[in-house]
């Protein structure tokens, strides 16, 4: 593997592979080379592109920025999902529409889709094997209680996976299966037929896209050609995230003409449950293709590298800004209160970021709240107790569109409050929209500390139509549990907050870092290798530039020892009470 800078070139007519640590520059270094082969290639007419992949929304306007507008019309950046969409699944889905029974007159995109009582209730009952569910697994019983919340769980982890003659199948997740764990091989045996009643619809999410594109690219050669005319080079940034699937249709196209480049590195490889897979990335070869690796590190602080390196087997980052600043430090206690610790030590006016592993805690942190025991899994409790989709949608869109708004994201929330009003006009649907988000954000105080129940009913007047309730799972639901308890939950696509997951943040880098894992396993035991939460932990370590925080309700004495000697990081103990002099 040859060793280059963020700043260098290398041959633009070869395959290539570079592997490179977090703020090593590989954004850096993959703007500089397209525009070097915008500028140098002999195969770049008009109506042909560099394309560029990229793993977020996020990351594409990035490219595309430090591209600038001169560059910006030989390239096209985008998603590998929006991609394929728009060069493969638009244009020839009608190939296959009548064998997965897809609509294809009502498919306008693609987005994610989650099961719903009468959609489950349909596919069980004309099951190919219903009559192999029997008692205590008959498919009425399967739609009750424990067993219906864990088929719904295991159905929202559903993935595409190759068996071993690389037939590419539908399969649920075992891990995921709970009380049905017994039956998921029978459930297994007809799980496309569950998928067809979205298609008929014309529901497609992100995991068919990927399906539908090799499908057609296998079958039909043309498509293949199509692409390599249109694009002669084919670059994919942040390649460890990416899932058996991309890796072969990558590679079909790099067979003939494409040049195709990617840049990854294993260590944030943090999407497995995505169908993301660490050694997509390591294992991935094509014929003459030259390896790189980037060793430097141009964000981080000199403390915060040897941090780094500590964790870190397989590479040595070394100190590009080369520039000092304070130890990191980890607090034992409070999570609210290490944060108010962090911004006095920060100085005037800081701007902190918090990255937590999930969205409760994240969503607590905007708040600044503790979570106080809400379970993190309410969000599917409540999918499975209100079975009635229509009274769902709109209570579940209606907090999503508040939440947005409360945080500044108008975009949105009134896409979310305009799929409630989809029999309207499009001014209709906006003017409603916007009415009842106004409402809804007037009059917050008067449901956010109060049961799902008082929300139902400020949201009720604007729809006459949805159902009310009968003694039941639903009812029982909307009493016990509290608007804000459901609200943590909400996932916020393309969070820019100061407080976000570690998923969120990838691809970012801050000033100030609070980093809330779940333990300390990562730097007790490091194994980036082997175990995906150390990964994700490492990438939240990353993200910091100048200050770096860790918080943990307790630890051991012997870790805290470990962790200060190991490391040299500050370990200071929130839970002991000065004492009075």
């Amino acid at each position: 593997m040859i060793t280059i800078t963020s700043n260098d070139s290398i041959d633009l007519e070869q395959h290539f592979k570079v592997t490179a640590g977090p703020g090593a520059g590989k954004t850096h270094w993959l703007v500089n080379h397209i525009k070097n082969t915008v500028k140098n290639s002999l195969r770049l007419e008009k109506t042909r592109k560099i394309a560029c992949i990229t793993y977020t929304n996020i990351a594409v306007e990035t490219i595309m920025k430090r591209l600038g507008t001169n560059i910006t019309n030989r390239v096209e950046v985008s998603t590998i999902h929006s991609f394929l969409y728009k060069h493969i699944i638009k244009p020839y889905l009608h190939y296959i529409a009548e064998e997965f029974d897809i609509n294809v007159s009502k498919v306008n995109g693609h987005d994610s889709f989650s099961p719903r009582y009468p959609i489950v209730k349909k596919w069980l009952e004309n099951h190919e094997r219903v009559n192999d569910l029997v008692h205590p697994n008959s498919y009425k019983q399967l739609l009750y209680d424990k067993k219906f919340d864990s088929l719904l769980i295991w159905l929202e982890n559903l993935q595409y996976k190759y068996d071993s003659e690389e037939n590419l199948k539908l399969v649920g997740n075992q891990e995921k299966a709970g009380a049905i764990s017994k039956i998921t091989e029978i459930l297994e045996d007809d799980l496309i037929s569950y998928k067809k009643i979205f298609w008929s619809t014309g529901k497609i999410d992100h995991n068919d896209i990927l399906f539908f594109s090799y499908i057609l690219l296998t079958r039909h050669q043309f498509i293949l050609k199509v692409l390599r005319a249109k694009f002669p080079y084919f670059f994919l940034d942040e390649v460890q995230d990416t899932n058996p699937i991309q890796t072969k249709i990558i590679k079909l196209i790099a067979e003939e003409e494409t040049i195709v480049g990617i840049i990854g590195d294993p260590a944030q490889s943090i999407y497995a449950f995505q169908g993301a897979n660490i050694d997509e990335f390591i294992d991935f070869q094509l014929d003459n293709m030259a390896g790189y690796q980037i060793l430097e590190n141009r964000r981080s602080s000199n403390q915060i590298i040897d941090l780094l390196n500590q964790i870190r087997k397989d590479i040595v980052q070394y100190k590009y800004k080369n520039v000092d600043s304070e130890v990191p430090i980890l607090f034992i206690g409070d999570t609210i209160d290490a944060y108010k610790k962090v911004r006095d030590l920060c100085g005037e006016d800081p701007i902190i970021h918090t990255l937590s592993r999930d969205n409760p805690t994240a969503n607590a942190m905007k708040s600044l709240v503790t979570l106080n025991g809400v379970d993190s899994k309410l969000l599917a409790k409540f999918k499975g107790a209100d079975s009635n989709p229509d009274r769902q949608n709109i209570i579940l869109n209606s907090i999503e569109s508040v939440e947005f708004a409360r945080l500044g994201d108008y975009k949105n929330a009134l896409d979310k409050m305009k799929s409630l009003f989809g029999d309207y006009s499009e001014k209709e649907q906006v003017n409603n929209s916007i009415k009842l988000l106004k409402e809804l954000l007037k009059k917050y105080s008067s449901y956010n500390e109060k049961s799902m129940m008082d929300f139902y009913s400020v949201v009720k007047p604007y729809f006459t139509s949805m159902a009310g309730f009968r003694n039941g799972a639903a009812q029982d639901f909307y009493n016990e549990y509290l608007y804000k308890h459901l609200a943590i939950c909400i996932n916020f696509k393309e969070d820019t907050s100061q407080h976000r997951t570690i998923h969120k943040a990838k691809g970012d880098e801050f000033e100030n870092v609070l980093l809330i894992p779940d333990s300390l396993d990562f730097l007790i035991n490091p194994n980036l290798e082997n175990d995906e939460e150390h990964r994700v932990y490492y990438v939240g370590l990353s993200r910091a530039i100048n200050r770096l925080f860790i918080v943990i309700p307790k630890a051991l004495k012997k870790h805290k020892k470990f962790i200060e000697e190991q490391y040299n990081i500050k370990v200071e103990d929130l839970t002991k009470v000065p004492q009075p002099i």
